[in-house]
């Protein structure tokens, strides 16, 4: 059975090489099953599963009589694709949901360029961020993973401008973790990620089971409208329980803007932050201040990164299902390079509520 497999795959991809070379034009039938016997010396089973695989992964379409033949998607296909990811070098979920993509595209037989966009400031990564889209223009790349941008004054400008640079080369793009508007021209947009609103929700409704009654929600300034999903879930589980003042925009280590929070009797009894990375220095605020968690003041984030388990007590959380992201994501950015007339897509994956000692209810 390994030899077997073995001589497949050398017959699958010698082909596809040949496909994306552009060896058989359109209308050029490939070799027929009974020659690549005799090439490759190898069984008319082997031959035909080589050609079955061709044909699924829309390379290859059968005719009658007439043998097989190249789809268009084929003669376009480089091998290559773009992934723009301004927040690869920040965080945990997406070097993960990065790592998925570049081994799921190897499988597929395609490999991913990565641009460097590392820079510290949000709008010196919006810069690098134009100049790599240029480059797999450049470069022509058959489609692209693109991560909008966030954390500035205003980032739909410059999510517009690549997503423009896309649109005029005719290259494909799919959006993750955070939607946009159409590009040039009204282009369809394809989108996945998780379900933010639903994972919000889930957590508004655990604090709620924790006997929390005064739950606010901490968001750093510019934040992305993955964000507001998320804030808008945890109030739709609160409904009429929800504070006037339920929202905290600061930065999470900002005690002097934090501790007016936390005077009075209205302080908040349960806090939901943005992200696990914003909860954990939020964490070492709230102790600086004398509050303690989860004895004071229940706490949750978003992600179930590294700081979820680093920190003490270790945070309740909504686990991204990065791999899933992943999966989609590439499945949707094939299926948009071999029929680009398909209708916009929006995908939303489902994160995993993860309790732990953050959101414990306090004995009574």
């Amino acid at each position: 059975m390994p030899g077997r497999d073995a001589k497949y795959a050398r017959i699958f991809e010698a082909l596809q090489r040949d496909l994306r070379a552009g060896r058989y034009p359109l209308g050029r039938p490939l070799p027929s099953e009974e020659a690549l016997v005799r090439k490759y010396g190898v069984s008319r089973i082997t031959a035909k599963r080589a050609m079955d695989e061709l044909v699924r992964r829309g390379l290859v379409f059968r005719r009658r009589g007439s043998g097989s033949f190249a789809t268009p998607a084929a003669r376009a296909e480089s091998g290559l694709l773009g992934l723009v990811m301004p927040s690869l070098a920040f965080g945990e979920v997406f070097p993960a949901i990065c790592r998925a993509l570049v081994r799921r595209a190897g499988e597929e037989g395609y490999s991913f360029l990565l641009g460097d966009i590392s820079a510290p400031s949000p709008d010196a990564r919006a810069e690098e961020a134009v100049a790599v889209a240029r480059s797999f223009v450049e470069r022509r790349v058959a489609g692209v993973v693109f991560q909008p941008l966030a954390f500035l004054d205003r980032p739909e400008g410059v999510t517009r401008e690549i997503l423009s640079l896309f649109d005029e080369a005719g290259i494909p793009v799919v959006l993750i973790d955070r939607d946009a508007g159409a590009g040039s021209e009204g282009r369809a947009r394809d989108f996945v990620g998780m379900d933010n609103f639903a994972a919000g929700r889930a957590l508004g409704e655990h604090l709620l089971g924790r006997g929390a009654r005064r739950v606010r929600f901490l968001l750093r300034p510019h934040c992305a409208s993955t964000i507001r999903d998320r804030l808008d879930g945890v109030a739709s589980a609160l409904g009429s329980a929800r504070p006037r003042d339920f929202a905290i925009v600061a930065e999470p280590g900002d005690a002097a803007a934090i501790a007016p929070v936390f005077r009075g009797r209205s302080r908040p009894d349960a806090v939901v932050c943005e992200s696990d990375y914003v909860a954990a220095v939020f964490l070492a605020t709230l102790s600086g201040l004398g509050v303690s968690v989860p004895d004071d003041v229940l706490l949750a984030g978003f992600d179930d990164v590294r700081f979820a388990t680093a920190v003490s007590p270790p945070l309740t959380t909504v686990r991204q299902p990065c791999d899933d992201i992943a999966r989609v994501a590439f499945a949707t950015l094939r299926e948009r390079m071999r029929d680009p007339t398909l209708p916009p897509r929006r995908i939303l994956l489902s994160g995993s509520l993860v309790v732990r000692e953050s959101t414990r209810a306090s004995s009574p």
